[in-house]
């Protein structure tokens, strides 16, 4: 079971360039998203959309065209905030509104949800209990694998339960490379040869795990500006991005992939889903 998921944000929300100027940039948002829309079509593969709701605001006729094809509408929040730089009360706006938004517009309910940066860490954990009290059911923000930004080590690697709240939770999927975990999809998938996702996915399949692949349209675009920033977030921004239609257009054609909510529901049908104690994401 493979889920296809997207982080839909322009350029300048992937490098974090401030809130208030985001209308001063150029617009590239169709510059990566059409390709992916061409890629998933070709494959007949339905996927999941993270979508920002400033970005629901300023493009309706995107959110329409995706929930038509009919992928999956699901939020990201409203500004790309790390949800750890929020207070409760923004949080929960944020994620309220942008459920409003998207909801809207597709005509379809939101009911997932990822954190910008993957930002629900153990400063953070308080947010899953806003997101089950606003109506979501399903979060995908927990990463296992620790960075400067985000991660916490001790995430099962399933899709499970939160004891506390009931809220369902879909991690990001891992690979090991020699000793260190690595996520299937975003900078990885194209830093890394295309192999290795290739032989995680499948090792990952033969153990009997459940996997997540997440990827961002500005990933399919190139040629979209450069701003200088701090070497290690330029380095996993900007490298090898002329990889990234190639390396997808083979990872559609060699794994079967759905949405988050179809892959969850399929999850629960066919296996007990494991129920754990938040304090256990207190790594």
């Amino acid at each position: 079971m493979n889920a296809f998921s997207v982080d839909l944000e322009d350029w300048y929300q992937g490098i974090e360039l401030p809130f208030d100027s985001w209308n001063k940039h150029t617009d590239r948002i169709r510059k990566g998203l059409d390709p992916l829309l061409e890629l998933l079509e070709k494959h007949n593969t339905k996927a999941t959309f993270f979508t920002l709701g400033w970005i629901g605001e300023k493009y309706p006729e995107l959110i329409k065209q995706i929930a038509d094809a009919g992928h999956e509408m699901a939020s990201h929040g409203y500004s790309h905030e790390k949800v750890y730089d929020l207070s409760r009360d923004a949080f929960r706006e944020e994620i309220s509104k942008t459920k409003k938004i998207l909801e809207d517009i597709s005509g379809t309910e939101v009911v997932s949800f990822r954190a910008p940066f993957f930002s629900i860490t153990n400063k953070s954990l308080w947010a899953l209990d806003i997101l089950k009290e606003e109506g979501y059911t399903i979060d995908c923000s927990i990463s296992p694998v620790k960075t400067w930004r985000y991660g916490i080590s001790t995430t099962p690697d399933e899709i499970f339960t939160i004891k506390e709240n009931g809220l369902t939770e879909f991690p990001v999927s891992t690979f090991k490379l020699l000793t260190k975990n690595l996520g299937i999809g975003g900078a990885y998938f194209r830093l890394f040869p295309y192999m290795l996702t290739s032989n995680g996915l499948k090792q990952r399949s033969k153990e009997g795990k459940v996997n997540m692949f997440y990827i961002h349209p500005w990933e399919y675009d190139p040629h979209h500006p450069v701003v200088e920033m701090e070497r290690k977030a330029k380095i996993t921004h900007y490298t090898r991005l002329s990889k990234t239609i190639p390396f997808t257009d083979k990872l559609l054609g060699q794994f079967k992939f759905d949405t988050v909510s179809n892959v969850v529901k399929q999850y629960k049908e066919q296996r007990e889903v494991n129920e754990y104690s938040i304090e256990i994401l207190k790594d």
